[in-house]
This record gives structure tokens, C-alpha cells and sequence, in this order.
């Protein structure tokens, strides 16, 4: 009887390991290369995710609700998004140096407002 358990175990266990690795192995080249893009401009950033969203939030004065690497940039960029009087603003921030590269109000934030006020 233990033995009829152990090899039913087994079977199981191989199935659900065969399962997993068929899964991973579907995943498009396309996503792998983009996570590989990622870790290597993480790896060139000199500030770490945190210091951008605190540089982000005392440039606009308000509370980051978003913050990711930016992965359309050839350069290390983060972008946050900062809640300041009800409006999102979107800013850029350099990955090396810790400088605000740009501002901007975000579009979904201006449209929310103005759908609010009609």
C-alpha cells in the first residue's frame, strides 16, 4: 500500500514539475529580452528605485503613487508619478545622478479633472 503511495506521489510530483516547465518555456522571446533590457539598465543606475521616488516627491511636493524603471529610455531613467492637489504629475528621473529631467502633468490626470468639472 505504501509503495502504490509513493509511486502515485511520484507521478504527481513529475507531472506538476513537466507542467512548470513547459510553461516557462512558452513565454515569448520577446518578454524575456525586454526583462533582460531591464535588469541591465538597473544594474547601470547609481540611485536605487527609492532615492528617485524621494527626488520625484520633493521636486512636486507631493506623495509618488507610481514609480518604475523607464524602459523606453536608452539611458537610465525613472519615472514616477506624483499626487499633488488631486493631479498626477509625471517625472523623470536620472538614473545616475538623482537630477528631476522633466515635469509634466499627467494626461489621465488632466481628463479626470475636466470630466469632474462638467
Amino acid at each position: 500500500m505504501k509503495k502504490q503511495h509513493n509511486i502515485i506521489r511520484t507521478a504527481l510530483f513529475t507531472m506538476a514539475m513537466t507542467a512548470v516547465i513547459a510553461a516557462n518555456a512558452m513565454q515569448p522571446s520577446g518578454l524575456k529580452e525586454k526583462e533582460a533590457k531591464e535588469l541591465q539598465l538597473f544594474s547601470l543606475a547609481k540611485i536605487s528605485l527609492s532615492e528617485a521616488i524621494k527626488a520625484a516627491e520633493q521636486k512636486i511636493g507631493g506623495k509618488a503613487i507610481e514609480a518604475e524603471l523607464d524602459d523606453e529610455s536608452e539611458t537610465v531613467q525613472f519615472e514616477v508619478e506624483v499626487l499633488k492637489d488631486g493631479k498626477i504629475h509625471k517625472v523623470m528621473v536620472d538614473g545616475e545622478t538623482g537630477h528631476v529631467l522633466k515635469v509634466s502633468l499627467d494626461d489621465e490626470s488632466s481628463e479626470g479633472n475636466k470630466n469632474e468639472k462638467e
